[in-house]
């Protein structure tokens, strides 16, 4: 009898635990989620990033709990990209370029990243999010 209360304790321990886990990385559940879709991917509407003075075209993105990046896709033309990633809300990512394979690692809400992506050839090159690729949390560069 003793055994049943210690392995019902564990089974309610290891579910709050899971549920914990799963409003931490947003409703994936984090690597290897499960792909609940946040919603339909809204028409991409295509923003230009803007050459400096040094020559390096910036722009700055916000991502947030949406799983959405905001401008999704962005027009520069060959050479150094800087994109700037505003984490908005509390949900953490993980944003991959290809390309040159720039990675701006974990970063969590309120936090806000800096990458700069060098792309010499003209084509269609997509960023998505590691952690909700399969929520459609993707955007791109076009480099023309």
């Amino acid at each position: 009898m003793k055994w049943q209360r210690w392995l019902a304790l564990a089974l309610v321990t290891a579910g709050v635990l899971a549920a914990g886990g799963c409003s931490l990385w947003g409703p994936e559940g984090g690597p290897g989620g499960t792909g609940i879709v946040a919603g339909p991917t809204p028409s991409a509407t295509v923003v230009d990033a803007v050459a400096g003075a040094d020559g390096v075209q910036r722009i700055d993105i916000e991502v947030g709990d949406d799983l959405r990046f905001h401008p999704s896709s962005v027009r520069a033309h060959p050479g150094v990209v800087e994109i700037t990633f505003h984490n908005t809300g509390a949900t953490p990512h993980d944003v991959q370029f290809d390309p040159g394979g720039v990675s701006t690692g974990n970063f969590n809400g309120g936090a806000t990243v800096v990458v700069r992506v060098t792309a010499d050839q003209p084509g269609v090159y997509p960023f998505p999010c590691v952690y909700h690729v399969s929520s459609g949390m993707t955007g791109t560069l076009e480099i023309a």
